[in-house]
Formats: structure tokens, sequence, C-alpha cells
């Protein structure tokens, strides 16, 4: 009973529920659902339109790349960029063959362009042992061999964990590495297949330009 002369008290507003989640948001959106026949049916369309307005989790790009051994870093190229990975074997010279090119191996009854990509990044040239391998890959349309110091692994890395090179690395000889990732226990450096592939010259190549009399 109110005290006479006090303001009656007014009945303060039940506090909003919070959002539910999971199996409590599927049991309350359900709630309403009627029993009987239809209730299987009404099941179903509780639960479609539950997920319709429940905001969609934004996927984690990854990267899915092939990594292989140059010296003593670790590169990386998109895994579909590549057919296959084969043992070397024998590699024959071309004479007048074009900067970087290593010479031409047997792939199954086809020629296939081998790619020193060691000088191409400023290394000395490969030194060819049961660890080598040659990477058959597409670029510009055209089917290639990368020979490298060795294949790792395939590795997944997420997009989140790659930085932008640092500009001290990045020349006109360089302008192909694209980022760095950051692995537990390594660095990986990306490549540009398809720039890397390109050479415009024998003097932005590495290679001795020649003299003029």
């Amino acid at each position: 009973m109110t005290r006479k002369g006090s303001p009656r008290e007014r009945p303060r507003p039940a506090p909003e529920p919070a959002p539910a989640s999971g199996t409590s948001a599927i049991a309350a959106a359900v709630s309403v659902v009627p029993a009987g026949r239809e209730s299987l049916l009404g099941f179903a369309d509780a639960v479609g339109r539950l997920a319709e307005a429940a905001p969609a989790a934004a996927p984690t790009q990854e990267l899915h790349l092939v990594s292989f051994q140059l010296d003593r870093e670790a590169f990386g190229i998109p895994i579909t960029k590549v057919r296959e990975i084969i043992r070397v074997t024998d590699i024959t010279r071309v004479p007048q063959a074009p900067p970087h090119i290593r010479g031409v191996t047997n792939l199954r009854g086809r020629i296939l362009p081998v790619v020193e990509l060691r000088t191409r990044l400023g290394l000395s040239p490969a030194v060819v042992s049961a660890r080598s391998r040659i990477v058959v890959v597409e670029a510009h349309g055209r089917i290639l061999g990368i020979l490298v110091d060795a294949v790792l692994r395939v590795v997944k890395v997420p997009a989140t964990a790659v930085a932008p090179p640092p500009e001290e690395i990045i020349t006109a000889r360089t302008d192909f590495i694209t980022g760095v990732a950051k692995l537990q226990s390594e660095l990986l450096i990306l490549l540009d297949l398809e720039a890397a592939l390109l050479v415009q010259d024998s003097g932005t190549a590495g290679a001795p330009a020649a003299q003029t009399s």
C-alpha cells in the first residue's frame, strides 16, 4: 500500500534480454513455432531466417605457395603457377641463349627451357646437387623450368602475415619481390613470377654490356 501523500512508484521497465547466440539463439527463434503437422517445416523456416539474419564471418584470405631455397634464402611463388616439380637430369647448354637461361632439358619428349633463377637474383650460378630441382611453371602463356637449390614445401600463408618488401632492397633488378611473409621460424620472400622472368636487356639482367668502339 502506498503511503498517503507519497508519489506512486512507477514500475521499472524490464531489462532487454541479451542477444542469444549458438543453440540458445536457435531455441529462442523456434519457440514460436506452433506444434502440429507443420512443426517440422516451421522449425526449418525459423532456423533459415536465423541464418540469413546472422552476419557472415569475413573469410581469412590465404596465399597458397610453393616454397623453395636459393642460397640461404627461402622464396615462395603461387601454387597456381606450378605445373610439376622434377629432378634435375641433363641440362644442355645452348649457345647464344638469352641471359639467365641455364639450357634446355627433355621433359617426356618436350624441350623445356630452364631458367637460372639464382643469377636473375644476383647470386652465383647454381651448383647442381642431389637436392636441386626444376620447378615447371607457367608464365606469360609459356611452360618454363626454374632451377632451384631445393624445394621446401607447400605452405598456406595468411595475407595478414605478409609485409611489404623493405625499400632498400627494391631496385630495378628486384622489383619482382612483392612482399615478405613472416612465418614461425623463417622469412619467406614472395616473388612475382611473371615479373621475375621478364629480362629487358643484358644490362639490366646483370650480364656484362657489350662494348662499343
